[in-house]
């Protein structure tokens, strides 16, 4: 089985390399093909097939599929903050690059299975008293109406029989490691690994700021689950993650290092723009996704346990 992951080296990515390459993995590849703008961060293993580039440049597609995938997971974007800032880079890369991709998988004629990493940005700022399977996206940033663009054409190959697709909106994953990345919502990482380490952090949302959050071991059980599902009568899942306020992840690090007193160690200086665009989530209710299998942390004590193991790999 040839496996492809676009965005390979980027956190989430670094992750499902690993899961698929170990010896439990669900979805163990005969060859596994990783395509990321710089690949330093990839596991040595005979089954990998690295080609750095774009993946939407034709050349990177072609050392890509010289044998045509059998599942393709596509995370690379520009993220949020970036895709603001730079429309048409944005534009570029989350559109007119995903339509080269699936266009690819078009005519290997074998109706791959593809999986779309999607996000909550579909949502904006969600008006509603909460969120479900079925709630509408009401993007209010590039980003966010990139990936609503992305799950519809995802969803129109699958209708046509091209591939077996399927798009999962990914909420806040955390903890990722401390370099940029162009994501606003990197803050929340950057908040649990400085009070898990005893550092001060400025939070830039209050501390009854809500949202979705989930563990990266989690997100990638979820993105493999995605991938050996039958699509045929749904395409988008929202997935099922932990609702919680900044106040009650603090207490969670407090309990877990009682001796660092996390409490004492955050200051908060609100963004109005960030707090309304990553801190005003009202709950995230998903009984068809969680009927399917998709699942979250378990409990906001797991989600920390969960976020710390990243931070020592």
């Amino acid at each position: 089985m040839h496996i492809v992951v676009t965005g390979a080296n980027g956190f989430i990515g670094t992750h499902l390399t690993r899961a698929l390459l170990a010896e439990n993995s669900r979805l163990p590849p005969t060859r596994l093909t990783v395509i990321d703008l710089s690949l330093d961060k990839m596991p040595g293993d005979e089954r990998l097939n690295m080609v750095e580039g774009s993946f939407a440049d034709n050349e990177v597609l072609d050392a890509a599929l010289i044998e045509p995938a059998d599942i393709v997971f596509h995370l690379a974007s520009v993220p949020s903050g970036l895709a603001e800032s730079n429309h048409a880079l944005g534009m570029d890369v989350n559109i007119h690059g995903t339509i080269a991709l699936l266009d690819r998988m078009k005519e290997q004629s074998n109706v791959p299975a593809v999986v779309f990493a999607s996000s909550i940005a579909v949502y904006g700022r969600p008006r509603v008293p909460e969120v479900g399977d079925d709630t509408l996206p009401t993007p209010n940033l590039s980003y966010g109406a990139e990936k609503v663009i992305g799950e519809t054409l995802v969803a129109d190959y699958t209708r046509r029989q091209w591939i077996r697709g399927c798009s999962v909106r990914i909420p806040g994953i955390v903890a990722r490691p401390p370099e940029p990345n162009g994501a606003v919502s990197i803050f929340f990482s950057d908040l649990i690994r400085n009070l898990s380490s005893g550092a001060k952090f400025t939070c830039p949302v209050s501390a009854g700021a809500k949202s979705w959050l989930m563990s990266v071991r989690c997100c990638v059980e979820n993105l493999v689950l995605a991938a050996t599902m039958d699509h045929a009568e749904r395409q988008v899942w929202t997935l099922p993650a932990m609702h919680i306020t900044i106040a009650e992840l603090v207490n969670e690090i407090d309990d877990l290092f009682p001796d660092l007193e996390a409490d004492e160690l955050i200051e908060y200086a609100p963004d109005p723009w960030v707090e309304e665009n990553f801190g005003s989530y009202p709950p995230l209710v998903c009984p068809l996704a969680e009927a399917a299998g998709f699942h979250h942390d378990g409990s906001p004590q797991q989600l920390v346990l969960n976020a710390l193991e990243t931070l020592n790999l």
